[in-house]
């Protein structure tokens, strides 16, 4: 009876003994989906698990219907053919018990839903007029199947941007499209939206994901859908867009944001920034540290007002000069007391940045808390302003124009860059509502499409606007399409990124001071003037980005294993100063250097990615504080000649002084008395040479 009624259906179906483990009957038709006969089955019985699309065996296999149900589990996934090709089936399956023989059976039904032609059908029918959008779009395009994740269709801009043939794209499923590394992501992002269960209703934008084409390249692309039906099936429509340069313009931008504030917050200088008005706009750390003030308390004030009053003026004058020569160094000296209401002398280097058009937007400056003799580093840094924040992202826009020019469709991108609503615009003509692009390349663009019926791409700044847009120009049986794409923030990131380069580079560069950076390999980064004119001077090479910095530490093994050791600390996270001895190896001397070393860390300081260092020359302060020391010993030796071999001699000319008659200079006695007094007098005349002889034995500090 059971094979009576299997036999009756025109689907290919099967039955299989579960307790016997074998057919029990097999339609013809399985061979006209899978190019297998029957008995190719029957003396294999896992055939049909073998055959199964390795991507999808796991969840099949894993897939079973309930024994005491009577609802048939429904799947949908791939197999391959005997000759190789790939198809999607349906599957029907559920447990069967037959009272007549008291077997346990497990029926199931398949069915071939591979057939393209259909899908185009229904996808014609589903998209009506406007297919021609989606065949067109120069974003890549898709539609899958919901709950199996299927493609079903794809334009020709996703095949050229994948590299993928439209039959294998039509072999696999949205997962087979990403990275192995985000399947999880993805998976989790699937079931929170509970896509494959079509919850997910209406437009929706998914946001950035990386996908991964055919040579295995990633490619970012932001991701925006909408829900569609046809043939009764749940179905979304994509549009992909590559965004892939503008993430990676936007990680760049973060790394060197990230070095530019690594540099700032370890210097040991005063960096500060200041408008036109002389308000604060920016101080780094070492500033409030140093004077013991608040970022609340300077943001925003004067900077003539944190001078000392007689100060002022000599403040506001340096800055009117320094705004009258914009690129000229202007120097400036003046006191400054700190929160304990100690007096800081400080010199600064103040430099205008002025904008395209010469007019000058503010003052950056480097100072130095010179108060004990003491020489800050004196690093020029100019610290990037923070980026402005990014152009809010949108799909691109398109428009359709009819042959007399008039608008007969556009989406709602569009609708937000012109700033009109669509009811204002539907129904004009172009010329009319856009005056301002009229004899310009827009116009030119748009009537060599509609005239000589071909495709045009351009790249155009649209000033009414102020915005970059890449458009590109179909002809169409209405007219025109046409699609624009925002680029604008691409091209400004450019532009900002040269010039945040050149002036870093400017400011880094004028100063004595060495300043370089090193990779994890020990690789040259950056290094200013500065330094590659003491590497030359040292080890007689010119230095290059790339270089081994380890080979031009010293001319020794042992220097070099000194720098290692440094750079070595810096890698561990230690931030630290030390003090380094170079001898010159021709004049045998030695110069001083205080260095400091500071780590630099990737994003959210999870990995340490290179060391930027800073080096000062204090040879000639460490011989000044040397002649202060031999200063202070003679000074320690005359006191002791004054308190011990002067005191004698005058004690003695005193007492002969109190027995001196000054009566009766005639007395006989005071001619006795003056010769002692003559004696004394050659005494102290002694003492005196010796304090004078140890008084000027350095003429570099005589007292």
């Amino acid at each position: 009876m059971l094979n009576n009624f299997l036999a009756a259906l025109n689907d290919c179906v099967w039955a299989f003994d579960v307790n016997k483990q074998e057919y029990l009957f097999i339609s013809p038709s399985i061979h006209a989906v899978t190019g297998y006969h029957a008995k190719d089955f029957q003396q294999n019985t896992g055939l049909w698990d073998e055959i199964i699309d390795p991507r999808d065996r796991h969840e099949v296999l894993s897939a079973s219907p309930k024994t005491d149900a009577e609802d048939w589990l429904d799947l949908t996934y791939r197999i391959f053919t005997k000759s190789g090709k790939i198809k999607w089936v349906h599957q029907k399956k559920r447990y069967y018990f037959d009272e007549q023989t008291g077997k346990q059976i497990l029926l199931s039904v398949i069915n071939d839903v591979s057939d393209q032609r259909q899908i185009n059908f229904n996808m014609k029918e589903s998209l009506g007029d406007f297919s021609m959008l989606f065949n067109n779009n120069p974003t890549p395009m898709w539609i899958y199947e919901l709950p199996t994740l299927r493609i079903m269709k794809v334009n020709n801009a996703a095949l050229h941007h994948y590299g993928y043939s439209e039959a294998e794209f039509l072999t696999m499923t949205i997962r087979d499209i990403r990275p192995r590394f985000d399947l999880a992501k993805f998976n989790e992002y699937l079931y929170k939206k509970a896509i494959p269960e079509s919850s997910l209703h209406g437009f929706n934008n998914a946001g950035v994901w990386r996908h991964q084409n055919k040579k295995g390249e990633i490619v970012y692309a932001e991701i925006t859908g909408h829900e569609i039906k046809y043939d009764n099936h749940s179905c979304r429509i994509i549009i992909a867009t590559d965004v892939t340069e503008k993430v990676l313009q936007q990680e760049d931008l973060k790394r060197r944001e990230q070095f530019l504030t690594s540099l700032i917050d370890s210097q040991t200088n005063f960096l500060v920034r200041i408008d036109a008005d002389y308000l604060f706009t920016f101080a780094n750390k070492w500033f409030f540290k140093t004077l013991g003030c608040k970022k609340q308390d300077i943001i925003g004030q004067s900077f003539s007002d944190m001078a000392l009053p007689e100060e002022k003026e000599v403040c506001e004058q340096a800055f009117k000069n320094c705004i009258k020569n914009p690129g000229r160094v202007i120097s400036l000296r003046h006191r400054k007391e700190d929160d304990d209401c100690n007096i800081h002398w400080i010199k600064w280097e103040f430099i205008a940045i002025a904008d395209e058009n010469g007019e000058v937007n503010e003052l950056q400056g480097v100072g130095q808390d010179f108060t004990q003799n003491i020489e800050i580093e004196k690093e020029i840094k100019k610290a990037s302003e923070r980026l402005n924040s990014f152009i809010e992202s949108i799909s691109d826009s398109f428009f359709i124009l009819d042959k007399d020019w008039t608008f007969v469709k556009i989406n709602s991108a569009f609708e937000r860059i012109t700033s009109r609503h669509k009811d204002e615009i539907i129904g004009s003509v172009i010329w009319d509502i856009f005056p301002s692009i009229v004899a310009t390349e827009f116009e030119e663009a748009y009537r060599k499409a509609m005239d000589e019926q071909v495709s045009i791409q351009f790249t155009k700044y649209f000033k009414s606007v102020n915005k970059w847009f890449n458009t590109t120009v179909y002809p169409v049986s209405e007219g025109l399409a046409v699609f624009v794409r925002d680029i604008t923030y691409e091209t400004q990131a450019q532009e900002e990124i040269v010039w945040t380069k050149n002036n870093l580079e400017a400011l880094i560069n004028n100063t004595e001071d060495l300043t370089w950076s090193i990779d994890r390999d020990g690789k040259y980064v950056y290094m200013n003037s500065a330094y590659r004119k003491r590497i030359v001077e040292t080890v007689g090479i010119m230095p290059v980005e790339g270089d081994d910095a380890y080979a031009h530490s010293g001319h020794t093994e042992e220097i070099n294993e000194e720098w290692r050791s440094y750079y070595h600390r810096a890698f561990l996270g230690e931030r630290y100063i030390t003090r380094h001895e170079s001898p010159n190896p021709d004049s045998k001397e030695s110069s001083f250097f205080e260095v400091s070393f500071n780590p630099i860390y990737k994003a959210k300081k999870e990995e340490i990615i290179g060391v930027g260092c800073f080096a000062r020359d204090i040879t000639e302060r460490l011989k000044t504080e040397e002649a202060l020391i031999e200063q202070n010993e003679r000074l320690k030796n005359i006191a002791s000649l004054s308190s011990h071999e002067l005191r004698r001699p005058v004690a003695s000319m005193m007492g002969l002084l109190n027995i001196l008659d000054t009566v009766n200079f005639s007395n006989p006695e005071n001619k006795q008395i003056m010769e002692h007094l003559n004696t004394v007098i050659q005494e102290i005349d002694g003492v005196i040479r010796l304090i004078v002889n140890k008084t000027f034995i350095d003429s570099r500090f005589p007292l």
